[in-house]
């Protein structure tokens, strides 16, 4: 450790690695969802609003794992939730592929794998980020996020050419080992707070700390029922909530949409690889964005970002019109979510329990991943095609956009001089 000290090494960004393989690697099945629909369509014969179910019912059974997995990490600390959520992961996706009933899909799916494994990870990893960095912490919580959009660009087309050419058992063994063991050897890095180490914050030594509120300077911790009794709180839930029923609808379906049309799958595969491409992008530049400009700007601009490229769809028949999309929707659709860890410290404090106030704005998330995925697939079988389910997309992301432009403004106070307890 001395050594490292004098070389000026920090162990925050051992973390900061350990972070962004865990959020690429832990999402593989959930962000790659959409290009199982076709395959379990063929060999099941199941309808699409049955199969996007699971996909609904992962995150409503992850809406009390979510608020858990935020109480427990505030008080016992991140990695042996993770371990045990990285054994969760890797053994759901080996069981998805001895499905053989819709039943299965859900247990397996909807329990073990988008659920109870996911909410330790998208929780709590970050929540650490903050907590590790003092200095660069928009950049550093920037290129958190962008490594989630890498994910289902790596992993949606991987899945779909191994569906093709191995079948799904042989696919979901193989997956479900390697994700296993890259969970659990990457987990053994966390640590939930410089303190554990006897460190402090990255930039906490030497660096001028920006007070960003009264609450960010305040000498006693808050409790998360003096946080809930705050309407703040519950808009930031309420946004959350509009912008993933949104989006979630393009996730799950785009595929399904573009095969619709007659694109082949794993070109269709491909547009959905191109929105987490392109996402990168937008996760990494509204990181910046919420730490420079704060929860308003941000939200407004990801929200509007996100909705209105929905239209471009309505009229897609062609490969190269749904790759426009692709391109033009990821450019903000990465930016909804990434805000939310940066402003929570924003408008709450350093010492506010973080990781469950988190918590319940990926409540309010889940709910809207959840009823978003079902909808897409329920209305298409209603109505035969997407059009209605596109219409829910663009009406529920413009509704959001009043109540982001309507929190606080962000301020800046002047720097200043860091307490010896930083």
């Amino acid at each position: 450790m001395a050594r490292i000290k004098a070389r000026g090494f920090h162990y925050a960004w051992i973390v900061l690695v350990a972070a962004c393989v865990l959020n690429v690697v832990a999402r593989a099945d959930q962000t790659s969802f959409g290009v199982f629909i076709d395959p379990l369509v063929e060999q099941f014969g199941w309808k699409r609003g049955d199969i996007s179910f699971a996909y609904s019912l992962a995150f409503l059974i992850g809406l009390p794992a979510v608020v858990i997995m935020g109480w427990l990490g505030d008080r016992f600390g991140a990695r042996q939730l993770m371990l045990i959520a990285a054994a969760m992961i890797g053994t759901g996706t080996v069981l998805l592929g001895s499905i053989e009933a819709l039943w299965q899909f859900y247990i397996i799916y909807g329990l073990f794998v988008g659920s109870m494994g996911h909410a330790a990870f998208s929780v709590l990893l970050p929540v650490i980020m903050t907590r590790w960095f003092h200095r660069h912490l928009g950049v550093v919580m920037g290129l958190y996020w962008a490594g989630q959009g890498l994910g289902p660009m790596i992993f949606a087309p991987l899945f779909r050419w191994l569906l093709e050419t191995q079948g799904w058992r042989d696919t979901f063994t193989l997956i479900g080992v390697v994700l296993g063991a890259i969970l659990t050897f990457f987990s053994l890095f966390i640590y939930s707070n410089p303190a554990v180490k006897g460190l402090q914050p990255y930039g906490g030594e030497d660096a001028p700390v920006r007070a960003q509120t009264a609450a960010a300077a305040a000498s006693e911790p808050v409790s998360v029922r003096q946080i809930l009794r705050q309407p703040v709180v519950w808009r930031l839930t309420a946004i959350h909530h509009l912008g993933c029923l949104s989006h979630s609808v393009i996730l799950v379906h785009v595929v399904s949409m573009a095969t619709f049309k007659g694109i082949p799958g794993v070109e269709a595969a491909g547009v959905l690889a191109a929105i987490a491409g392109s996402s990168v992008i937008s996760r990494f530049a509204f990181s910046v964005i919420a730490d420079r400009f704060g929860g308003r700007v941000t939200l407004t601009l990801s929200l509007l970002g996100q909705t209105l490229p929905v239209i471009i769809l309505f009229f897609a028949s062609e490969p190269w019109v749904f790759y426009l999309f692709a391109v033009v929707f990821g450019l903000s659709y990465g930016g909804e979510m990434v805000g939310f860890p940066i402003i929570n410290k924003q408008l709450f404090g350093v010492k506010a329990p973080l990781s469950s106030i988190y918590s319940f704005e990926m409540v309010g998330s889940g709910i809207g991943m959840a009823l978003g995925g079902w909808l897409g697939g329920k209305l298409f079988d209603m109505t035969g095609d997407y059009t209605s389910a596109l219409a829910t997309s663009l009406i529920v992301g413009c509704v959001g956009v009043p109540l982001a432009m309507s929190l606080p403004r962000h301020k800046t106070p002047p720097p200043q001089t860091v307490l010896a307890s930083a």
